[in-house]
């Protein structure tokens, strides 16, 4: 969803309602391939408001699915969100300049007004950066062949350890009887 800011200049009685499906799973591949495996088609509603000083106003509800990697597997988890994204759009520099800069204003750039973009952007900062499947939780640890995943209390060093089978690095290389074989 893109809108140029003469479109949205029409909005500054009544305001620019949104009701829409967008698919994002092509930006998704693209950037954040490795923080989210698919994006579902994301549901879009709220409203844009062209207000005094041309300030655009963006009011919007985002509604989907992303599938994250698990931090323990990598396998995909099914993560459902709903996240309220409202943001501030002026569009030059000198009415930037009026905000602090903890406030969320934005510059539109190019007279355009690119949602997609913001959506994403809001997706992405407000998914968590770890998830686990369920059988992955801390109250189940997982396993694989030769290891496994415990908890800190569990754990026994002389459990681990076989003093029999412990080696010293200089094992693992032949002895040399030139100690200065490189000079």
């Amino acid at each position: 969803m893109k809108f140029l800011v003469q479109q949205l200049q029409k909005y500054r009685k009544k305001p620019l309602v949104i009701n829409d499906i967008i698919d994002l799973s092509g930006p998704v591949k693209e950037n954040f391939s490795d923080r989210i495996l698919d994006l579902k088609p994301v549901k879009v509603d709220g409203e844009i408001s062209y207000g005094s000083n041309d300030r655009i106003t963006v009011d919007l509800k985002l509604n989907g699915v992303a599938y994250l990697p698990s931090a323990r597997s990598l396998a995909p988890v099914k993560y459902p969100f709903e996240i309220n994204m409202d943001e501030l759009y002026v569009q030059d520099e000198e009415s930037l300049s009026m905000f602090s800069e903890t406030e969320a204003v934005f510059l539109i750039e190019k007279n355009q007004l690119d949602l997609d973009a913001a959506i994403l952007e809001n997706i992405v900062t407000n998914l968590p950066m770890t998830v686990f499947k369920e059988d992955e939780t801390a109250d189940r640890p997982v396993s694989g062949q030769g290891w496994q995943i415990i908890k800190e209390e569990d754990y026994e060093p002389n459990d681990i350890l076989d003093t029999e089978k412990t080696h010293k690095l200089g094992d693992f290389f032949p002895k040399s009887d030139n100690k200065n074989k490189d000079k």
